[in-house]
């Protein structure tokens, strides 16, 4: 900095840092630039790490397929747990997922993931979608379709994570450029040296080479210079630590770590043992449970359903969840000890219980379930008297007699006779019924019948 003093007004030319001009000339620069999802996951850790974390999480949930109540295997080429990383990816990423069924002339032969930000979707009048990327057109019927909510459009795109925090990345590459261009560019604190008085031109050159001298190397650290006159420092530039900004890089961490639903401390990979495992149980039950149903009510759906097959996130396999359900099983022991009813106590522990035993606080039992009366059971003696009817009706329909041979070890001998002699006038179906019926005219069986019903029914009440 050069300065001369005409008429007491000041001119000055002032040198740009190259610090500085490296960081306004790549200011412009695409490819450090934050201005869609795409740069973000590129250049911004945290956004990366973000995404990761999601997606890794929800795709190493053990997943199966079930055929009614049989356990089959994935019935496509391309791996589940892969398409449900992409189909997060591009949910956290787009707020959209689409996966291509591939069809032979058949049937669906295997599954393609689609980037998101290549396909385009447009909806009829109707309601029904129209998919396409780059002059591919499919109808909906080929195209499984997810999106996330938004307030702006409820068919064709949704809100992601990503896009929610995209001026909190823009902050965090930002203030990493910074500190990247002001080191990359040499870059030191700009200091004005003022002295007290005048001094001449040699004078000047000896303090301005001596300050040189000492800041190019640690060996001229505590050389000293003596003048008869007073110099004195003035920083024009902040201190570094002010210049990074902390309280602007915390607050732009939190927004991004709530935007992604994983609590900061766990994001940022310095949760403390006490916390640890209390964040990490909500992650999985509070953000990955309820995205993974997601999921999974939008592949069965659109997919499995027309298979006659479902999938199914099995959360209760994993360690973390088995660990829960042990402690929830050792509380409901000692709540169960300690008096509360077995129901009530479930109900406070959140199991889910079985259709038709919901338990009412305080001990209110529920109503029996109603029991469909049964149909009474016929007694042998008249499973062995229509057995012969039968035989009778066909005999004489085949133009024969309805007296037939029957063997019985039930009916009575004085009743086997009877009935064989009232079989013998019979010429017609409906005498036959009346003989068996004990109506028939020629005959004495109703009595008989009667009685022998009343014996049997007795005899069945006190064996039973």
């Amino acid at each position: 900095m050069k300065l001369s003093t005409v008429n007491k007004n000041y001119k000055a030319l002032v040198s740009i840092p190259a610090w500085q001009q490296n960081l306004l000339n790549d200011s412009a620069d695409f490819t450090n630039s934050i201005s869609n999802v795409q740069e973000a996951y590129s250049h911004v850790p945290l956004v990366y790490r973000g995404v990761r974390m999601r997606c890794d999480a929800i795709s190493s949930v053990p997943v199966k397929i079930f055929e009614k109540d049989k356990q089959v295997l994935w019935p496509y080429k391309t791996d589940i747990r892969d398409l449900i990383w992409k189909i997060e990816a591009a949910l956290l990423g787009e707020g959209r997922a689409f996966i291509l069924k591939l069809r032979n002339r058949v049937k669906v032969i295997d599954l393609q993931w689609l980037n998101p930000f290549t396909v385009t979707v447009t909806a009829d009048m109707s309601g029904r979608f129209t998919f396409s990327q780059n002059g591919q057109v499919w109808p909906q019927e080929d195209i499984i379709y997810i999106k996330e909510f938004s307030y702006n459009d409820d068919l064709t795109s949704g809100v992601s994570t990503v896009q929610a925090c995209l001026n909190d990345a823009a902050l965090m590459n930002y203030q990493t450029r910074f500190a990247s261009r002001f080191f990359e560019g040499g870059a030191m604190p700009m200091t004005l040296w003022s002295v007290e008085g005048s001094i001449t031109d040699d004078e000047q050159k000896r303090v301005q080479n001596f300050i040189n001298r000492t800041s190019s190397g640690i060996g001229n650290a505590w050389r000293n210079l003596f003048l008869r006159t007073k110099v004195e420092p003035h920083s024009l530039t902040q201190d570094l630590n002010k210049m990074t900004m902390p309280q602007l890089y915390q607050q732009a961490t939190k927004n991004i770590a709530n935007a992604f639903g994983i609590p900061v401390n766990m994001f940022m990979g310095d949760d403390n043992y006490a916390s640890a495992a209390e964040h990490r149980l909500a992650f999985w039950q509070d953000l990955i449970r309820p995205r993974a149903r997601i999921i999974e009510d939008a592949l069965n759906r659109q997919l499995m359903e027309s298979l006659g097959r479902r999938v199914e996130f099995m959360f209760d396999e994993m360690d973390i969840f088995q660990a829960d359900e042990s402690q929830r099983a050792d509380s409901l022991l000692k709540l169960v000890q300690a008096g509360v009813p077995t129901g009530d106590a479930m109900q406070i522990l959140g199991y889910d219980l079985p259709k038709g035993r919901e338990f009412a606080q305080y001990n209110v039992m529920p109503e029996p379930e109603p029991v469909e009366p049964q149909e009474p059971k016929p007694m042998p003696l008249d499973e062995e008297l229509g057995k012969w009817q039968k035989k009778s009706i066909k005999r004489l329909e085949r133009g024969k007699g309805a007296d037939c041979p029957f063997e019985s070890d039930i009916i009575p001998a004085g009743m086997l006779a009877e009935i064989h002699d009232a079989l013998k006038l019979c010429v017609t179906v409906d005498e036959v019924e009346s003989v068996f019926n004990g109506t028939y005219e020629h005959s004495g069986l109703a009595d008989v019948l009667d009685e022998l019903r009343n014996v049997a029914a007795l005899l069945k009440e006190r064996h039973d």
